[in-house]
């Protein structure tokens, strides 16, 4: 990828199988206001500046099977909620992608076993939409500083004195219990 930090526009919509023909590469960059599941997972701040860019080369070709791919590098900086302390943190996803592309549900059955797969519907492909699947993959299932405290203080057991009787005194509905009804 390139070190240049323009903003290079990649097309929208694309017939990937054409572009696998004609052996086709693209090299872009995007800012991350562009892809909008990735952009509910940001951290908001006003102080908190999410106008990065996401960097994308993307290369359709034929494996060596000689099936239609796409293969490349997707990287992304992004300032991300800590699931621990509910804070920024901030997180560098990088992913070499390298998926077969599919026309139809019986060729993606047929391969899914053996490949990552990619179904192609209408013969458009949306590049944004592969893009931010190919982010959301490559996170991490939990998004933490390495070393951070808990937003909420964990919930400790009960010590062993803790008896009946205090339990049943500090209950909102202990007295009820005395309480008939004619």
């Amino acid at each position: 990828m390139s070190d240049n930090s323009q903003i290079q526009r990649l097309p929208v919509e694309v017939d990937p199988f054409k572009l696998v023909e004609q052996g086709r590469q693209f090299e872009g960059r995007m800012p991350l206001s562009d892809f909008p599941r990735l952009k509910d997972l940001l951290f908001k701040s006003e102080s908190t500046e999410n106008d990065k860019l996401v960097k994308v080369s993307l290369e359709f070709a034929r494996n060596e099977t000689g099936l239609p791919v796409i293969k490349g590098q997707i990287a992304a900086e992004m300032q991300m909620i800590c699931n621990r302390c509910l804070d920024a943190t901030t997180l560098n996803v990088e992913t070499q992608t390298e998926v077969v592309l599919v026309g139809s549900d019986a060729q993606a059955e047929r391969l899914q076993d053996s490949f990552d797969i990619w179904l192609v519907e209408d013969q458009t492909l949306v590049l944004k939409d592969f893009i931010e699947d190919e982010l959301l993959l490559a996170m991490p299932l939990v998004i933490a500083h390495d070393e951070c405290e808990p937003a909420r203080k964990l919930i400790e057991a009960l010590p062993d004195e803790y008896s009946d009787e205090q339990q049943e005194k500090e209950n909102p509905f202990a007295a009820l219990k005395d309480l008939k009804l004619n």
